[in-house]
Parts: C-alpha cells; sequence; structure tokens
C-alpha cells in the first residue's frame, strides 16, 4: 500500500487481519470436529492447544511475515526478520491472550495470533515490539502468566505502522 493511504487501512491490509490457514490445517481441524462429534456423549473436547497451537502459530505467522524460524531453540525468540530482528511468535486458540513464562528470553518484536479453528483462519491481535506487552507482567513471577486480550488489543492499537511487521502474503 502506499504511505499517504489512510493508516487504519494499511494496518488491516498489511500488518493484521485474517490469516487462512493452510489446507494441512485445515484438514486437521475437520478430523478433530469429527472426533468431538464421535464423543459428544462425552464431556471430552479434544482441545488443539499446548505444542501443537503453537507451532502452527509459529508456520502461520513465518509464512504471513517472511520470517525465517530458528532451527535452534532461542529462549523467547522464534523467528527472525529477513533483516535480522528477533521475532517472538504466540498464538491461541481458546480466546485467552498470550502466556508468558519467566526466564524466557526477550525478543525485538512480537506477533500474537488468535485461531478461530472453526473458520480455518487466525487474526492478528498484536503486531509489534514485545516491550510494551513484556511491561504489563510482573517483575517477578512463577509458571505462567497471560497478557489479557483487551490489553493486547490497547497495546496493539498504539503501535506505529514503521514499528509493524509488512504481510507478505
Amino acid at each position: 500500500m502506499k504511505r499517504d493511504e489512510d493508516s487504519s487501512a494499511a494496518r488491516t491490509d498489511q500488518s493484521v487481519g485474517t490469516i487462512r490457514l493452510p489446507e494441512a490445517v485445515r484438514t486437521l481441524v475437520t478430523a478433530h470436529r469429527a472426533l468431538v462429534l464421535s464423543y459428544a456423549a462425552t464431556d471430552l473436547r479434544f482441545t488443539l492447544d499446548g505444542r501443537l497451537v503453537g507451532d502452527i502459530g509459529e508456520a502461520t505467522a513465518a509464512s504471513a511475515f517472511g520470517l525465517g524460524l530458528c532451527r535452534k531453540r532461542m529462549p523467547g525468540v522464534d523467528a527472525l526478520t529477513r533483516d535480522g530482528r528477533t521475532v517472538q511468535i504466540k498464538a491461541s486458540g481458546i480466546g485467552k491472550g498470550p502466556a508468558f513464562s519467566p526466564g524466557e528470553g526477550c525478543a525485538d518484536h512480537l506477533i500474537f495470533l488468535m485461531f478461530d479453528f472453526e473458520r480455518a483462519e487466525a487474526r492478528v491481535l498484536y503486531n509489534g515490539p514485545e516491550a510494551p506487552v513484556r511491561a504489563e507482567l510482573p517483575l517477578k513471577f512463577t509458571g505462567t502468566k497471560r497478557v489479557s486480550v483487551p490489553l493486547v488489543l490497547t497495546l496493539d492499537a498504539a503501535v506505529d505502522e514503521l514499528d509493524r511487521l509488512k504481510r507478505v502474503c
């Protein structure tokens, strides 16, 4: 998009919005639905969470933003931009904000995706510097802490357009 166009339009097209999930993930979602329906008489939900959601988030963000995923695990860093900036990728499929663990390293940038597995889509809820989101965590904590979705959206609204990663697809 041209820089002189409305920044909200640029933001919608370039940095947030909906990302269509790949066919392989849509197949997984269809299989998940069938599994849940097969056990509808039980309380089993077979949620798609944990490492699987995180890995789908990393793959989705890498494709959408042209990121190189780290082959070697780096604390708090999942990917690198083409110019070498570090990126942390967080994802949720349960409507909750990004979760952080103590001792994770810090990245230059944070992408937070919210999955709607029923629609096979992901929405970018945060695309900007990681520091403002991390500043909302307690200085010292144990276990896992989340930053609420409303707060993430507020922080995202304050991100300067130049500080956002641009979508490549």
